[in-house]
């Protein structure tokens, strides 16, 4: 099921700054694919320039949709939590909270600041609050543990123990290679306060490099494909590891450098440095296979398959740097934790991410990148409980891809809605 709506120009290309020389044959990157909000079911944008001004197009253009969703995010979402936390504290109370008790703005600042001017810029072109709007951005796992740094008390741990769905823990990646070709298949599944929020973005940077990437309208990121240099990343939460709010870097800024970084091997390097501020899996696919780390606010570990394929839910599998309420949870007192001898009810806490990782596995291991094309994804990432559509119980809000990858061309295929509800729509890049 492919929509097909944006045409690829492989012959002579008319637009004004190409040199001559590119003028005929395949043309840049940058000129290879133009967005059409009319056509696609994502809000759309293409934003160029400094970071800053990449912002400021982005929040204007987006004004209308980053309000509303904002005020979800603020008075539905975080202040609810807040409410069935047993406090007295709103919205006010976290936003002071956050910048004179956690150093997730320092951090954001000293490692990533041409982000952090572009999210200056959404906030002046979207005329709203920056400190709203960089809280907004961070919407992800560190709204939790900044929740359970006011409160005394792990939100999902306490959701998982309490026998609840865990709502905002259904990220599912599974992907497959051979001879030169990759493909994967995700959804990226947050609360259902962003839905309706679904924006893709491409980026143009400096250097030329294109990004191509889905979010909610005025933030970052949430997922993408580096277009220039044919990879893409896919990221995953991963509740039960340690987290550092204090000196680590939030995830979103993270997700960026990975695309940013040019490739595959350059992104592990990048993760290998860099101290998290909320403990997550990170895939990294290019048309050579997908290399997937679980990365805590201490260690980063490596999973591998044994074979050419990767299933990917939200429980850590290899990582033993598991957080301070987990271990307290399952009264584990030693220092050297063996992920092989948990007790069961570590897995029965995150049932749900074991029943996802292994339908994704049976299902693709043996397959070839040919055997799983888009429809095929489809297929399997429409069954529950890998597929969670919003209704009046759950609320869960995807953004749903394939990617395939081989050694000339990347094309990414996206939704905004969950898998088989709302029809993917192809963007190719010849990046080779």
């Amino acid at each position: 099921m492919r929509k097909n709506i944006i045409p690829i120009f492989f012959a002579a290309i008319f637009c004004s700054g190409v040199q001559a020389q590119n003028l005929t044959g395949v043309p840049p990157v940058e000129y290879q694919v133009e967005l059409n909000n009319e056509q696609s079911e994502f809000f759309t944008v293409e934003v160029k320039g400094s970071a800053y001004e990449r912002g400021i197009q982005h929040g204007e253009a987006l004004r209308k949709v980053i309000r509303p969703t904002l005020n979800r995010f603020k008075y539905d979402m975080v202040s609810a939590f807040l409410k069935e936390a047993g406090t007295d504290y709103n919205w006010s109370d976290y936003r002071q909270f956050f910048f004179d008790n956690t150093g997730l703005f320092q951090t954001a600042k000293k490692e990533a600041p041409e982000l952090v001017e572009e999210i200056k810029g959404i906030a002046h072109g979207a005329n709203l609050d920056f400190k709203d709007v960089f809280i907004y951005n961070l919407n992800f796992d560190e709204t939790f543990w900044v929740l359970e740094k006011m409160t005394g008390i792990d939100p999902m741990l306490a959701s998982a123990k309490a026998g609840l769905d865990q709502v905002t823990g259904h990220c599912s990646h599974g992907s497959v290679w051979a001879a030169g070709e990759a493909t994967v298949g995700y959804t990226l599944d947050w609360t259902r306060h962003f839905e309706g929020s679904q924006t893709l973005i491409k980026h143009v940077l400096d250097d030329g490099t294109v990004l191509l990437t889905t979010t909610y309208a005025g933030t970052l990121i949430g997922h993408g494909i580096n277009a220039s240099n044919g990879y893409t990343f896919t990221p995953h939460s991963k509740f039960q590891l340690a987290h550092d709010i204090d000196n680590g870097l939030a995830q979103i800024f993270i997700y960026r450098k990975l695309l940013e970084a040019g490739s595959v091997d350059k992104a592990i390097t990048l993760l290998e440095r860099i101290k998290p501020a909320a403990g997550l899996a990170y895939t990294l696919t290019d048309k050579n296979g997908t290399r997937t780390f679980e990365v805590s606010s201490n260690h980063q570990t490596e999973l591998t398959t044994g074979g050419q394929w990767m299933a990917v839910a939200n429980v850590a599998r290899v990582n033993n740097d598991l957080s301070t309420s987990y271990r307290e949870a399952l009264k584990l007192t030693s220092k050297q934790i063996d992920m092989n001898n948990l007790p069961e009810a570590y897995w029965q806490y995150n049932d749900d991410s074991v029943v996802r990782y292994n339908m994704i596995s049976s299902a693709i291991k043996g397959k070839t990148p040919e055997e799983m094309t888009p429809v095929k994804w489809e297929a399997l990432f429409s069954k529950k409980p890998i597929n969670k559509p919003v209704d009046e119980k759950i609320e869960t809000s995807n953004l749903w891809h394939v990617v395939e990858i081989d050694d000339e061309y990347i094309e990414y295929h996206v939704s905004p809605g969950n898998p088989g509800n709302i029809q993917l729509e192809s963007y190719r890049f010849k990046y080779q």
